[in-house]
């Protein structure tokens, strides 16, 4: 079996999210995420929402080859894993604004967690989603496309 970090570059905070017809929700959405460097789609995300708190799963990955990937470099649960179905994000609660905080983010080509957040545009068709440790100061965001 592939190994995860043969699914997303080093560069990129792997996390995705997904698609509704209601601009400010997250409910049962598919986000594609993009390499950072090459512009390649890697995964698509699937999102839900229960109670105002979101979280997601890998849906998807774009190379067929990847499909049977693991996440060798996840601790605890998620150790050893699927990819197809790992979750990524979760806790993430709404907080009015089409912005959710307070999450937590799942890196699966590092195995590292990073406090999130994520803002949904005014349209609903892009989304950013932003890492960070400690600080929203000391992260990175990465913006996903709304798979329709």
């Amino acid at each position: 079996m592939k190994t995860l970090t043969k699914l997303f570059p080093a560069t990129a905070i792997a996390g995705l999210l997904a698609t509704t017809a209601h601009a400010g929700s997250l409910h049962n959405t598919k986000w594609q995420t993009v390499d950072e460097k090459t512009g390649e789609k890697k995964a698509v995300i699937a999102m839900t929402e229960s109670g105002g708190v979101v979280s997601g799963k890998i849906y998807s990955v774009a190379n067929p080859a990847h499909a049977k990937a693991v996440c060798t470099p996840c601790k605890g649960a998620l150790k050893n894993k699927p990819v197809i179905g790992l979750p990524i994000l979760s806790g993430l609660k709404a907080n009015g604004n089409n912005e959710w905080t307070d999450g937590k983010l799942v890196d699966p080509e590092t195995g590292k967690t990073y406090s999130g957040k994520v803002n949904l545009s005014s349209d609903g068709q892009t989304l950013k989603l932003r890492g960070y440790v400690g600080s929203p100061v000391f992260g990175r965001t990465q913006v996903w496309k709304r798979v329709n």
